[in-house]
């Protein structure tokens, strides 16, 4: 699965002719992409959503590599003392709004800001050595 550079915070606005608003839209229709959005309140890895959301595992990747690809879901690192370093996901948005004016619709997402930089210093049996 490729690395993608973490979203901006803030609000994230989609419009008519948008990529995004279409494939949120698409992704927000479909139950099992639903079910990982809700279950990835907290950091999990594909496997961990996969079980969560009782969804086959090679399912849980498409869905995961396709929800990434978006501002919905923000792809991490947990890091592993041993070097086994996993992708880990959690939901992108707070909140979001659709709003149907003259123009089309309009779908924007609140991001929130969760940059902890002192939140890697406090994570037990990691090592700068």
């Amino acid at each position: 699965m490729k690395r993608n550079a973490p979203h901006a915070t803030g609000s994230i606005t989609a419009t008519e002719g948008d990529e995004t608003l279409d494939e949120s839209f698409d992704l927000l229709a479909d139950p099992d992409c639903r079910a990982i959005l809700r279950a990835a309140d907290t950091a999990m890895t594909t496997s961990e959503l996969a079980e969560t959301c009782d969804i086959a595992l090679s399912t849980a990747y498409r869905k995961v590599e396709r929800l990434s690809d978006t501002p919905l879901l923000v792809e991490g690192v947990r890091f592993d003392p041993d070097g086994d370093h996993a992708a880990e996901y959690t939901r992108g948005p707070s909140d979001a709004t659709i709003e149907f004016t003259g123009d089309g619709v309009t779908l924007t997402l609140d991001i929130p800001d969760t940059s902890e930089p002192a939140a890697g210093f406090e994570t037990t049996g990691v090592s700068a050595d």
